[in-house]
C-alpha cells in the first residue's frame, strides 16, 4: 500500500477562509462604506495576524486572534485562523474545539467537508504533545453532613453511633498535565482511513501541608485510532494508580474502546466503555472490578458555544459485598464565548447512587440521589508567562439519603492557569 494522503493544511484553510470571506471577513466593503476606526483596528490586526502565521509564527499570530475575538466571538473566518494557530501551534485538543464551533456557523457543504478533514487529521496527528494547568483549591473534606448522629442496630439492639468529620478547607496546590506520543501505521492507513497507535501517560497531584491530604493519580495508555473525516473510534489498554497520604492506595487495570461520529452541521455523538480489575492495597475487601459507560451528543451552535448532554453509567463490585454500587448520572453541559475574552463551560448533573448490599445495621435506605453543577470561567485573551491564560472553577453538590448522617452540602474553589500553547 502507497503511503497515506493527507491534506496541505495551510492552502486548504485558505480555500476555507477564501470560500466564506464575503459574509464573514471583519471587514465587509459591502456592508460599510466607511469604515470605522473599530473595523480599520481589527482588519490591521488580522493583516498582522495572517502574517505571522505566514511566516510560521503562530505564537505570535494565537493572542492577536483571541483578542479580534474577544470583541466579536461571531466572526468565523477569525475563528477558523486561530483553530489554524493552534494547529500550527501543536495544541491539538484547542485546534479542534475551535473547528468544531465553526461548524454551525454559516458555511457552504464543501467548506465544512474541508472542516471535518482538518478534524480528521488531528486525530491523526503525529508525534509528541503536551498539556499542563497549575492551580490553587482546598485539600480536605468540603462535605458538611446534616448530621453526624447515627443509630445502628446490632443484633437487635439498636446503639447510638456519632461520626467525627468536622469540614475542613486546607490550602493546596493542585498540577493536571498529560503527555501524549502518536505514531502513523502506514500499512493500515490510507487516502479514506488512517490508523494511528497511540501511548500517553497522565497525572492529577493534589498538594497540601504535611501528607494527610496529599493525592497522587497517575493514568497510562497505549491502543489503536481509527479514524475517517466523520468517525473516531479507538481502542486501549490502560493502567491507573493512586497514592493517597503517601501511601499507595489502588491499582487498576483494564480496556477502554471510544468512538464519535461527526456531522456537517456541528454534532457529535459520542461514547465510551471500560472495564476494569480493581487492587486495593488498603483494604483486600475493596479489590474488586469496575465497569463505565458513557453516552452523550453535542451540537455547535452560533459558531462560538457547544451544548452538550450525556449519560454516564457506573458499577463497582468488590469482594466486600457492603462496598458495591451502581451508579447512573444524567449531565447537560455547555461552552460560549462571550465579549471581552470570557469564556463560560457550566456543567449540571443529576447522580442516584445505588448500594448494592448495605448493611442490616442501617434503620434506613443508606441509596443517594445527587445534584450538582460546576462552573469554569476562563479568560483566553489575557496570558501570563506567554503561554498560559487564567481560569476560575466552582462546583457544588447536594447529596441527599434517607440516613441524614449520609446527606450533605459540598462547595470547592480552584483558580489559576492552563497551557495554551
Amino acid at each position: 500500500m502507497g503511503k497515506p494522503v493527507f491534506f496541505n493544511f495551510r492552502g486548504a484553510i485558505a480555500v476555507v477562509a477564501l470560500a466564506i470571506v464575503g459574509a464573514v471577513s471583519p471587514t465587509d466593503p459591502a456592508k460599510a462604506n466607511t469604515p470605522t476606526a473599530t473595523v480599520v483596528e481589527i482588519e490591521q490586526a488580522f493583516d498582522y495576524a495572517m502574517a505571522a502565521l505566514n511566516a510560521g509564527q503562530p505564537r505570535i499570530a494565537i493572542p492577536v486572534l483571541q483578542a479580534i475575538l474577544a470583541d466579536n466571538p461571531k466572526l468565523v473566518r477569525v475563528r477558523l485562523e486561530l483553530a489554524r494557530a493552534y494547529f500550527m501551534a501543536e495544541q491539538w485538543a484547542r485546534s479542534r474545539e475551535e473547528f468544531f464551533r465553526v461548524l454551525s456557523g454559516d458555511l457552504p457543504e464543501p467548506v465544512r467537508e474541508t472542516v471535518l478533514a482538518f478534524i480528521r487529521q488531528i486525530d491523526a496527528r503525529r508525534g509528541f504533545e503536551w498539556d499542563l494547568s497549575i492551580g490553587f483549591t482546598t485539600a480536605g473534606n468540603t462535605r458538611s453532613y446534616d448530621s453526624e448522629d447515627i443509630e445502628l442496630d446490632v443484633n437487635g439492639v439498636v446503639l447510638p453511633f456519632t461520626y467525627d468529620r468536622p469540614v475542613e478547607h486546607v490550602p493546596a496546590l493542585k498540577a493536571s498535565g498529560a503527555m501524549n506520543f502518536r505514531r502513523q501505521i502506514g500499512g493500515l492507513s490510507g487516502a479514506s482511513a488512517n490508523t494511528v497507535g497511540f501511548a500517553s501517560f497522565g497525572f492529577d497531584v493534589l498538594e497540601a501541608e504535611g501528607r494527610a491530604y496529599d493525592d497522587l493519580q497517575l493514568r497510562g495508555r497505549l491502543g489503536l485510532r481509527l479514524l475517517s473525516n466523520k468517525t473516531t473510534a479507538s481502542v486501549a489498554a490502560f493502567a491507573n494508580t493512586r497514592v493517597l497520604a503517601g501511601e499507595h492506595y489502588e491499582d487498576a487495570f483494564g480496556l477502554e474502546v471510544l468512538g464519535e461520529r461527526r456531522s456537517l452541521i456541528g454534532g457529535s455523538a459520542y461514547g465510551r466503555l471500560s472495564f476494569a480489575q480493581i487492587d486495593n492495597h488498603v483494604s483486600s475487601g475493596l479489590d474488586g472490578s469496575q465497569l463505565k459507560g458513557l453516552v452523550g451528543f453535542r451540537r455547535s451552535v452560533g459558531g462560538r458555544a457547544v451544548l452538550g448532554t450525556e449519560l454516564a453509567y457506573e458499577r463497582r463490585n468488590t469482594d466486600t459485598a457492603s462496598f458495591a454500587f451502581q451508579s447512573l448520572e444524567w449531565s447537560v453541559y455547555s461552552t460560549i464565548d462571550v465579549k471581552n475574552g470570557w469564556t463560560f463551560r457550566p456543567r449540571l448533573f443529576v447522580r442516584h447512587k445505588d448500594f448494592l448490599n448495605p448493611s442490616a445495621a442501617f434503620q434506613a435506605d443508606r441509596d443517594e440521589m445527587i445534584y450538582g453543577g460546576s462552573l469554569r470561567i476562563e479568560r483566553s485573551d489575557l496570558f501570563i508567562a506567554g503561554a498560559y491564560t487564567p481560569y476560575l472553577q466552582i462546583d457544588a453538590e447536594r447529596g441527599r439519603s434517607d440516613i441524614a448522617a449520609f446527606s450533605y452540602r459540598s462547595v470547592g474553589v480552584q483558580f489559576g492557569v492552563e497551557r495554551r500553547f
